[in-house]
């Protein structure tokens, strides 16, 4: 089965700094096949034949310790489920080149209403937040980001429950994990 590991935090400002090549390295070291990564910001696509996500998960989450000195979290999505998320998309996502659009993928446990209620009150007319399936779809006007709830994420203790990735990075993923699919 194609799997995406999608991890939370590296490579961002200096901090939690992880080179692709051990990162690939140590999922390799796990007996995972055709491990690949995706711009250096923690995507990884690997095939195995397990088919339970939580050991899983558990088991890269503590290789990435031993590797790497640090915890990071996942978000571990098979290619079926990663593909029904993106399908899950509004339609207004990723459409208008004016604003800004994030898929913001879910660290388990969690609950998306706890979620979207502590993002707060949005400001329809620069910003839309819509749940989908294991994520949340982030669209805000790229002129006005700092006046957008959203776009203080950072700032919001719910966002240590959160990894992002932007509408195209979302798509190239999509595009390789479907690659060999027909």
């Amino acid at each position: 089965m194609k799997y995406l590991a999608l991890l939370r935090g590296i490579n961002v400002g200096g901090k939690s700094k992880v080179s692709m090549v051990q990162l690939r390295a140590c999922f390799e070291s796990l007996g995972y096949r055709h491990v690949r990564t995706y711009i250096n910001s923690g995507n990884v696509i690997f095939e195995t034949a397990a088919t339970n996500t939580s050991k899983l998960r558990t088991e890269i989450e503590a290789c990435l310790k031993s590797e790497f000195g640090f915890e990071l979290q996942i978000v571990l999505l098979d290619s079926m489920r990663y593909k029904k998320a993106i399908d899950s998309a509004p339609h207004w996502w990723g459409r208008d080149s004016s604003w800004k659009h994030n898929a913001l993928f879910l660290i388990e446990p969690y609950d998306v209403g706890e979620v979207v209620a502590a993002v707060g009150d949005l400001k329809p007319s620069i910003e839309a937040l819509y749940p989908g399936d294991g994520v949340l779809f982030q669209s805000l006007e790229f002129s006005k980001f700092g006046q957008t709830t959203t776009g203080k994420l950072a700032s919001n203790p719910i966002y240590k429950k959160i990894t992002i990735r932007n509408y195209n990075t979302t798509q190239k993923l999509l595009q390789l994990l479907t690659a060999d699919e027909t």
